[in-house]
């Protein structure tokens, strides 16, 4: 992969970055609120929403804790020069799935192939 296409990858996993630092911010924003209220709660329906609430921002810091990670580690790559490699075969990823998904790890063949199996 070229310097441009990677520099333009780049710019997309920073802004996804921040993207993912102020969702996960705002989830413990939420997260607070719900902690908050449960001291609130009137009866047994206002408890179950608020442990629904709180689980619901707990996944979702989780899922985007994870792609924090998964971007961070792309972006490793890429200063580190290996960005792009499948790390399943070895080959380049596309640049269309790279730009879709720039934290992708393996290239579109290994992914079928992976969701493949196990299939008759």
């Amino acid at each position: 992969m070229d310097a441009k296409k990677k520099k333009e990858i780049k710019v997309i996993l920073q802004k996804m970055k921040e993207q993912k630092l102020a969702e996960i911010k705002q989830n413990n924003d939420d997260l607070a609120s719900v902690e908050n209220f449960k001291d609130d709660a009137q009866d047994f329906a206002d408890t179950a929403t608020n442990i629904y609430d709180k689980e619901l921002h707990y996944d979702l810091t989780e899922k985007n804790k994870k792609q924090l990670m998964d971007i961070e580690e792309a972006l490793e790559r890429i200063d580190k020069g290996n960005y792009g490699a499948c790390d399943s075969c070895g080959t380049e990823i596309s640049f269309e799935r790279l730009k879709a998904l720039p934290f992708a790890k393996t290239c579109m063949k290994c992914l079928n192939g992976k969701k493949g199996k196990g299939r008759k």
